[in-house]
C-alpha cells in the first residue's frame, strides 16, 4: 500500500510491519493506542516510525491509526492511561 506523509510517498505492507517489529521491545511511555504484533502490544507511533524509518515527530497519531487500520491491524486503546 502506498501512503503519503508530509508529501513523500512510502510503500508499506502488513508483512513489512510484522517483519520490522520482530524481536523489538515496545517503548515505554504514555501511548494511548496500541497494535498487537507477534503477541506483543506496541504503541502505534513506534510501529509506523520503525517500519518507515521516520521520526515520530514526522506524523500524527491519526496518520498511524489510519495507516495501520487500512493494513488490517486492530488498534486497541488503553483505559485511564494504563
Amino acid at each position: 500500500m502506498k501512503v503519503v506523509i508530509r508529501g513523500k510517498f512510502y510503500n508499506i505492507t502488513k508483512e513489512k510491519v510484522e517483519e520490522t517489529l520482530r524481536g523489538i521491545e515496545p517503548e515505554e511511555g504514555k501511548a494511548k493506542y496500541f497494535v498487537e504484533i507477534g503477541g506483543t502490544e506496541f504503541p502505534i507511533k513506534q510501529v509506523l516510525s520503525r517500519t518507515l524509518n521516520l521520526s515520530k515527530a514526522t506524523f500524527t497519531t491519526q496518520h498511524a491509526f489510519d495507516i495501520l487500520t487500512r493494513l488490517g491491524f486492530k488498534i486497541t486503546e488503553t483505559k485511564n492511561g494504563t
